[in-house]
């Protein structure tokens, strides 16, 4: 049993097939052979009562006068059927009257003494016994021994015959069984080959396909649905690792890959990129005096705002607090000088929060880089700038390193 789980599919279909086959075509062949032997043992009963009947209701005459010779010929004429060996003839004192048998050169093996009339099966040959009878009166009887023999050759040519069906049926199940089976185990196969690119390549994406409407094919949709749950789960747990959950601006793990990146791209293009640091004035008044849930919705607010105002080659994340940053790629002086001034004008107007109405601003510092720049010293140089213009008093922008 070990062995076979170790098959593969095909090869257990192919088994199974053929092993299924050969038992049924087995138990078919045998019933049908023993039905057979039991009909024509039967039928062979039935001839040989005919015929000692007829050589009983001939030998009356014989009996009767004691006319030895002309019962051996009735006698003899059974032995016309090949398969009758011997015949005897019993007077009525149940003693061997006459006999005889196919090989002349012996005497016939007649029992000692009949049976009651009726038919009689040994191993290997059949007896029939038949009363012969005189006015209604037994006066004696015949009985004759036929062989099995024709039984014997027509079960053997059945065995064979058989045997050649089977082994005939068998090629035809496994060249059916062939074609047949790539229906049932190559959908199994390829669910496989897509279960082994997912592991691969990590993609929750790709799907298994199938035209089946059995069980594999339930199996599959099954699989499928699981994929599209872990996908679904995958995409939230992405978007738990890389967006705020307050803003659903990216968060400050992203925004480290993306500065990585986008120094790295300034590198090798010879493009210049932006980082932009900004907070909101006074943020801490607003959430101290008026609650953390008028704070949440002033965030929320400032975070639409701000990406409303940034240009498509920006991306806005959340580090945390009041705290924003943005990166502008492929950019110039002026190119960023136009994004901070958006971002202010969209501050600029009052904000309705909760039935109150709130005005905010902004103060923003502007780190310029070439690429030869790494994080920590330009996300220095955006920090600096920003108090610089905190202290230039709050709603406006500053660049790094200009005056």
């Amino acid at each position: 049993m070990m062995e076979f789980r170790k098959l593969k599919i095909k090869t257990k279909l192919i088994v199974v097939v053929l092993l299924t086959s050969t038992i049924g075509l087995l138990f078919t062949g045998m019933g049908i052979l023993t039905l057979d032997r039991f009909k024509q043992k039967e039928i062979l009963a039935e001839e040989m009562s005919i015929l000692v009947s007829v050589i009983a209701s001939r030998s009356t005459a014989a009996l009767s006068f004691r006319d030895q010779t002309r019962a051996n010929d009735n006698l003899t004429s059974l032995l016309v059927r090949e398969s009758v060996e011997f015949a005897c003839m019993y007077d009525m004192n149940r003693a061997v009257f006459a006999s005889v048998q196919r090989n002349s050169e012996t005497p016939a093996n007649c029992p000692d003494s009949p049976r009651e009339p009726g038919e009689y099966f040994y191993e290997g040959y059949l007896e029939a016994y038949q009363a012969i009878e005189l006015n209604g009166l037994a006066i004696g009887s015949v009985m004759v021994r036929t062989s099995l023999i024709d039984l014997d050759r027509r079960l053997q040519s059945q065995l064979i015959v058989s045997v050649g069906i089977l082994g005939l049926s068998l090629i035809t199940a496994f060249l059916m069984t062939q074609s047949l089976q790539r229906a049932i185990y190559k959908p199994i196969v390829d669910l496989g080959d897509v279960a082994n690119k997912i592991t691969e390549h990590n993609n929750f994406s790709i799907r298994a396909s199938t035209t089946n409407q059995d069980e594999i094919g339930d199996a599959i949709n099954a699989f499928n649905s699981m994929l599209n749950k872990i996908e679904a789960d995958k995409e939230e747990l992405t978007r738990l690792a890389y967006y705020d959950p307050l803003t659903k601006l990216a968060n400050r793990r992203m925004f480290s890959e993306r500065l990585v990146f986008a120094l790295e791209n300034a590198r090798r293009s010879g493009e210049r990129m932006g980082l932009i640091f900004l907070d909101l004035d006074k943020f801490k008044v607003v959430n101290d005096e008026l609650g953390h849930d008028i704070g949440d919705l002033l965030l929320k607010s400032a975070a639409k705002r701000l990406e409303a105002a940034l240009p498509a080659n920006c991306t806005a994340f959340r580090l945390g607090g009041d705290e924003f940053t943005v990166l502008q790629v492929g950019v110039t002086e002026q190119d960023l000088q136009q994004t901070a001034e958006a971002i202010l004008r969209g501050f600029a107007e009052p904000l309705i929060l909760a039935g109150k109405q709130l005005t905010i601003s902004s103060s923003i510092g502007i780190a310029i880089s070439d690429g030869n720049d790494n994080v920590s010293s330009i996300m220095k140089s955006a920090d600096i700038a920003l108090y610089q213009a905190k202290d230039a008093g709050r709603s406006n922008y500053k660049i790094f390193g200009e005056n």
